[in-house]
């Protein structure tokens, strides 16, 4: 582990995966986190975490970001002590939460995401593990991310947003820390991880909250699809079967 990006989900956390994959670091992102290591993060989540269970789960990661890991960015830094730690921010707090709820909005509004979350076994699984993260991220009553942000109080997520960045910005030492605005491109990211300057234009990754008509892309979301289309496959066969049966009674 190298690098720890403690953004909070919509601060860029997207641009930052992919600049750092431009520069040649492994990333694990939510999807990551989400399927790959969720029974880990179950754990955690549930009963506390430990630097073992970070060090194992991580150790052949070059970076972290996006939720839930950039909560527990303190434990991880500790596991790892040599890596650095970025911190990225938006306007502020009414601008933070704005941008988190148009984006849950997108996913909450489309039939086959929640087809797919109530319908299909690596739905099911996303969406227990999903509300966990509303109980532990934002201490309410366990529900779906999409629940929390669709009608979410916002005086609690606005508070979450000043003390989260409040905690790294007076928790993590000077030298390990970079408070980064995109507006200043690659040269102090490059600068802070000892990186030549990428010879392409810097990224915007995710504006407007497009991931939310991308994120099929992802495998665990193709499976998703597939999944559904399996069971609506065996559903439409099954209904045939027995609508020739009940015509054969018949006759």
């Amino acid at each position: 582990m190298k690098v720890i990006v403690a953004s909070m989900s919509k601060c860029g956390t997207k641009t930052l995966h992919k600049c750092l994959e431009t520069l040649g670091y492994t990333v694990a992102d939510f999807d990551h986190h989400t399927f790959q290591d969720r029974e880990e993060w179950e754990k955690i989540l549930i009963y506390g975490s430990s630097s073992e269970q970070f060090y194992k789960m991580y150790k052949d990661i070059d970076a972290v970001c996006d939720a839930p890991a950039f909560y527990f960015w303190e434990e991880i830094a500790t596991a790892f002590p040599d890596a650095k730690v970025i911190l990225t921010t938006r306007s502020d707090e009414h601008a933070w939460v704005k941008s988190f709820q148009d984006q849950m909005n997108g996913f909450s509004s489309s039939w086959l995401v929640r087809l797919c979350y109530n319908l299909t076994p690596t739905g099911r699984q996303a969406r227990d593990h999903t509300r966990r993260f509303g109980r532990v991220l934002f201490s309410i009553p366990p529900q779906g991310m999409f629940q929390v942000l669709y009608q979410p109080n916002k005086d609690l997520l606005r508070r979450r947003y000043r003390e989260h960045i409040a905690s790294v910005v007076s928790r993590c030492s000077e030298d390990r820390l970079l408070l980064f605005d995109f507006r200043d491109g690659w040269k102090p990211l490059c600068e802070f991880l000892g990186k030549p300057i990428p010879d392409q234009i810097f990224p915007h990754e995710n504006k407007a909250g497009k991931i939310s008509s991308t994120v099929w892309d992802l495998e665990p979301f193709r499976r998703m699809k597939r999944e559904l289309y399996f069971g609506a496959a065996i559903i439409s066969a099954f209904a045939s079967i027995s609508c020739v049966v009940l015509l054969k009674m018949i006759v």
